[in-house]
């Protein structure tokens, strides 16, 4: 994704500061140790909003300065603004006040007058709106039964099932495939040809290492060899649309769920994804829409989300044409 300008131009004076400082992580750690004997002394009082800088008749709040210090650091893990030094303090303060300046001199010349800037606002207004008001309607979608009866499905789901523990070595050919099969049956160090001839590097540094993992998570081919091993056992070559593999399984078990607590998270954004998509299909059948072709005539539309629906609309889309 494309950085906005104002990250661009924010993020260019934060960072000519910060390097001329030689260490951040010094200047967080500095912050850290603050913020701690802070806390041990006296407990922090919510810090009240001031005039941080005048620009002619404008100000520029402490909060605004703020807000898009944390900006800049996506995931919430913008470091203390006043644990750093003025000088790089002040290079983001004139970020900020350079964004002012520029954008008086955008309106001065009547850039918000111009049509094609106006459309971009008004997309811009709508998204935010749009991902505003969905973000809390997805809130008041779920409640805590869903979210138990949902796990209660996933524990259900989850009986009689089985994960194995397994590592692999991946190599194109069958011909590379079956000289490992043959080391292995010698005795061959598993860990240590992983490390040195699978094509899978992320796996193969750790000795081709797979962990925990059940039959749907891996490509049928992989999981059918896989699961028809005993604890211990390698598997002869194994073909799949990613090379040669040769699967060694460590350990096998029941399927393991994590408690209820540990997966709320998960199961949020899961009925989240799930109940947004039936309030948008809702609003959907409600609307009287009608789809047309380029020659004016009217075409099937389908009012699912699901991919299966809209190859279904297809489908009756080609069976029309052909009857005409």
């Amino acid at each position: 994704m494309k950085q906005s300008f104002r990250a661009l131009l924010l993020t260019a004076c934060a960072t000519f500061a910060i390097t001329a400082s030689g260490n951040v992580l010094a200047a967080e750690e500095k912050a850290e140790t603050t913020t701690d004997k802070a806390v041990a002394e006296k407990p922090a009082e919510p810090q009240k909003d001031y005039t941080i800088i005048k620009i002619g008749g404008e100000e520029l709040k402490n909060s605004e300065v703020m807000e898009s210090w944390k900006n800049l650091f996506p995931g919430g893990s913008a470091p203390d603004f006043n644990s750093f030094d003025e000088n790089i303090r002040q290079n983001v303060l004139r970020g900020l006040v350079s964004e002012r300046l520029i954008y008086n001199e955008a309106i001065k010349s009547g850039y918000d007058k111009n049509e094609e800037v106006k459309k971009q606002i008004a997309l811009v207004s709508k998204q935010v709106v749009m991902k505003n008001f969905m973000e809390n309607k997805a809130k008041n979608l779920i409640s805590d039964e869903d979210m138990k009866a949902a796990y209660a499905e996933k524990v259900a789901a989850a009986k009689g099932q089985e994960e194995v523990k397994a590592r692999h070595i991946l190599v194109p050919t069958e011909e590379e495939a079956k000289k490992l099969a043959e080391q292995l049956k010698k005795g061959g160090d598993f860990e240590k040809l992983a490390k040195e001839k699978s094509s899978d590097k992320g796996s193969g540094a750790n000795g081709g290492e797979l962990g925990w993992f059940t039959k749907e998570k891996m490509v049928p081919e992989f999981a059918e060899a896989a699961f028809k091993l005993k604890k211990g056992e390698s598997s002869e070559p194994v073909k799949s649309e990613f090379g040669w593999h040769i699967i060694q399984v460590e350990d096998r078990r029941p399927l393991q769920i994590a408690s209820f607590d540990d997966m709320k998270e998960i199961l949020k954004g899961e009925l989240a994804n799930k109940s947004v998509q039936k309030y948008i299909e809702s609003l959907l059948k409600k609307a009287d829409i009608k789809y047309f072709a380029a020659d004016g005539k009217e075409k099937p539309f389908s009012t699912s989300l699901s991919p299966a629906a809209g190859k279904g609309a297809d489908k009756a889309k080609d069976k029309k044409s052909d009857a005409n």
